[in-house]
């Protein structure tokens, strides 16, 4: 009894004497001068006489030292009590706990600690796709506020940059992981929980998984909602981008082309081509792995593709519908896969896409545009080496990381889009002419008929 009196006082005595001394200082200190003074501490009967420990505001870290070795007696004592500093080490204890949680603790615990452990899990480590956004805002504390800002959302729909900015990112690992998957610290507590025979605290948390599983489902649904309305919409190019396609238009214009109105151009949220033939793409991208047993395993045998097409991923030109589609996913995908500037890249992929358009129906006196099914059925040599050499164009005379990022992304392209490469140090004057010339054959047009009409 006066060996523990005699530490209490020490410690209170000594702690207005001593500056900047760490925790494991302070444990040194202890030790030279009671040597058992963890079991001074472990001993539950001494219990009363550690409550009158008092450390000054700024020693309030020292409390972890009692803490530490007393556990969940003391935690028990402090998650409620009127010292800020105690109450502040309580809950710090219990969230160190929470990373390595056992049955035996557990059972041990208040009720209130509890409760505030598995909160903080589920806080911490919500689990996808809760996870997936913690730096945009916190889930857990929002989900009124969330709700609250996708009815504004709806209430926004005309507001091209608002969807352009954010709709892609909210809704993208939602429909790529289909539903609410724990994490595996929630997974880890519910294990100890049921371990510990705590069916309170069980209930708790399947509960709290069940409220998570229910609002991700009404998010789906909210999703394909919205999704109905907004799976497309206008898109209106950046200040760059106008730069791009003028510059376009100058080089035609200069050869007797006729500026013109673009086509339409759209914003598609949908799957572009490549990931509904290889759907694992977007989900290694994004880092996520499926838990539970009704997902299908995967076609191991499909393997990967050899080649990525602008067409297939990033965008396409409709000469049937005449407008352009740009695929965000499919952009954003791309861009973080090679490391690329996803603005610049957009800018790329649309004046690539602005090129086929051009080649097809840009007007010229006197020269008809390209007919529709002849130029449907013109070779992928001749549609994509266009594409690619009007985009090298203009690029090349910006120069800079514009293209920088047309050369890097086009490494992984197939054959096709490396056409251009043999061309670009044909005078453009002479290949614009050529356009005039395979407008006009009467059947589809072939790479060997752009080069003899180019020479």
């Amino acid at each position: 009894m006066e060996e523990i009196k005699k530490l209490v006082d020490f410690i209170n005595s000594t702690c207005p004497k001593t500056k900047y001394l760490s925790l494991g200082e302070w444990k040194d200190l202890l030790t030279d001068n009671f040597p058992n003074w963890k079991s001074l501490l472990k001993d539950p009967d001494n219990l009363p006489f550690i409550e009158n420990i008092q450390f000054l505001e700024h020693y309030n870290y020292l409390y972890k030292i009692p803490l530490d070795e007393i556990g969940t007696g003391l935690v028990n004592r402090w998650f409620y009590s009127e010292e800020e500093g105690k109450r502040g080490c309580t809950r710090e204890w219990l969230r160190s706990f929470a990373l390595d949680p056992t049955p035996g603790i557990w059972r041990e615990l208040r009720e209130e600690a509890k409760e505030y452990v598995i909160h903080y899990t589920f806080e911490t480590w919500p689990g996808e796709p809760y996870e997936f956004y913690k730096g945009l805002y916190d889930f857990y504390k929002g989900l009124y506020y969330f709700y609250k800002y996708i009815e504004y959302i709806k209430h926004q729909m005309e507001d091209h940059f608002l969807l352009e900015r954010f709709y892609p990112q909210l809704f993208q690992s939602v429909l790529v992981l289909g539903g609410y998957i724990p994490s595996s610290q929630i997974l880890q507590l519910r294990s100890v929980v049921q371990r510990a025979n705590d069916e309170e605290s069980s209930k708790i948390i399947e509960d709290m998984i069940k409220e998570r599983k229910e609002a991700i489902e009404k998010y789906i649904s909210l999703y394909q909602s919205l999704a109905d309305k907004v799976s497309m919409i206008p898109y209106i190019p950046t200040r760059d981008e106008r730069e791009l396609i003028a510059r376009v238009m100058d080089k035609f214009r200069r050869n007797g082309y006729l500026v013109s109105a673009l086509p339409p151009i759209y914003l598609s949220f949908e799957a572009p081509p490549l990931f509904v033939a290889y759907p694992e793409l977007e989900d290694e991208e994004l880092g996520i792995e499926y838990m539970g047993e009704e997902r299908l395993q995967r076609n191991r045998e499909r393997g990967k593709p050899e080649f990525i097409s602008i067409e297939e991923v990033a965008g396409f030109y409709s000469p049937d519908n005449r407008h352009i589609i740009l695929y965000e996913r499919g952009i954003k995908w791309w861009a973080r896969r090679r490391n690329l500037d996803e603005e610049l890249l957009r800018s790329v992929v649309l004046i690539h896409e602005i090129g086929h358009w051009l080649t097809h129906l840009l007007p010229k006196p006197d020269i008809p545009t390209w007919p529709t099914e002849l130029y449907k059925l013109t070779s992928e040599e001749v549609h994509e080496g266009w594409a690619q050499l009007i985009t090298w164009w203009i690029v090349d005379e910006i120069g800079g990381k514009i293209k920088q990022v047309f050369e890097d992304s086009n490494i992984s392209q197939s054959p096709p889009y490396h056409v251009y490469e043999k061309l670009k140090s044909k005078p453009i004057k002479s290949v614009i002419n050529s356009l005039d010339m395979l407008r006009q054959l009467p059947w589809p047009a072939e790479i060997s008929d752009w080069n003899r009409l180019i020479e």
